[in-house]
């Protein structure tokens, strides 16, 4: 695993200077990589016989470390920040890091370079980058299912060492149907049961933590049902740009699965783009975009960043194949008009 910022020795030495008088808080990003991250995070610390005084599941924009501090419980002195991308609120990352000992490990395209951060390639997600630099110190061997079963979701097969890594675990994983195998079955289910539970992430978390995946396999069931219903509306109402080889899709179903839908469809049809918009939960003057290409013809990281060109209080970006988006929702036409340039 190659380093593009930080290193080994960075995680180590943080890691090393904490002890049972801290209060350590974890921020982590809202889908599997994210929950995976926190799960080898506090098993790692578990067995250095510390815990984990507060946990956090956000999604990237402007202003959302400032939210999330509000929510800290009393006395927090440490931070752990995984798989976000802080580019997305550079400014309150800054002020964060001020008056917190923090440490951030992300596999996201990054322009802000810091020396309290861990940035690995865009395939090497945050779950694997940690196992990778715990594995000779501490016992993860009974998280390595749920480590694949990330790995699958995020792409990483794409890496040559990253596939074979998989494959020792599941020697029916294939890249023709990477979901028809063990793991990539079980990556699916979690990340259904991800939306059924979206802004009550920490719940699958604990489902994964106390093993009771019969339980995600209820909840997964529903939403499998809704993406089947959303893949054919999305062919009967999408447009598509044959200049761009883009479709675009404005749709705002009962539960988040447009990110899953893009991921779907783009997975079956690799050299078009995906670009899917629905409206946000937490705030109706909002929209959200779940960008999608899976074979780099069109880099949806720099996508994304030229569709906010000039739009209020946007942000977007995340990796070449995948890469999200939140702009006023009045920016819409606009949003589309950059996009499709």
């Amino acid at each position: 695993m190659e380093y593009l910022l930080g290193s080994k020795k960075l995680f180590y030495d943080f890691l090393n200077k904490l002890n049972k008088k801290d209060k350590i808080a974890v921020i982590t990003h809202i889908d599997l990589d994210g929950i995976a991250s926190a799960i080898l995070i506090k098993e790692i610390l578990k067995q250095k016989k510390l815990k984990i005084n507060s946990f956090s599941f956000i999604n990237y924009g402007t202003g959302v470390f400032e939210k999330t501090e509000k929510k800290f419980k009393k006395g927090i002195n440490k931070i752990i920040i995984m798989d976000i991308s802080v580019d997305s609120d550079i400014e309150g990352f800054e002020k964060l890091k001020k008056k917190y000992d923090v440490l951030v490990i992300d596999h996201h395209p990054f322009e802000l370079k810091s020396d309290n951060m861990i940035k690995t390639k865009s395939e090497d997600c945050a779950t694997f980058a940690i196992f990778e630099m715990a594995k000779d110190e501490f016992d993860l061997k009974k998280w390595e299912w749920l480590i694949c079963s990330t790995m699958i979701a995020e792409f990483s097969y794409k890496s040559k060492s990253n596939l074979e890594f998989i494959k020792s675990h599941s020697p029916d994983f294939s890249l023709e149907d990477v979901y028809a195998s063990k793991y990539g079955e079980i990556s699916n289910k979690i990340y259904s049961t991800v939306i059924y539970f979206k802004g009550k992430e920490k719940k699958v978390f604990d489902m994964l933590l106390k093993d009771k995946m019969k339980r995600i396999n209820k909840y997964s069931l529903i939403i499998e049902k809704e993406i089947q219903k959303g893949i054919e509306k999305f062919k009967k109402e999408a447009e598509f740009y044959p200049k761009r080889n883009l479709y675009f899709y404005y749709d705002n179903p009962k539960f988040s699965t447009n990110s899953f839908i893009a991921t779907n469809l783009s997975i079956k049809d690799p050299e078009k783009s995906f670009v899917f918009v629905h409206d946000t939960q937490d705030n109706p003057d909002f929209v959200s975009v779940s960008s999608r290409n899976q074979n780099g013809t069109e880099n949806m990281n720099l996508l994304m960043k030229k569709g906010i060109e000039g739009l209020e209080d946007a942000s977007g970006g995340g990796h070449i194949p995948a890469a999200g988006a939140k702009f006023l929702k009045k920016d819409l036409e606009k949003f589309k008009e950059n996009i499709l340039k």
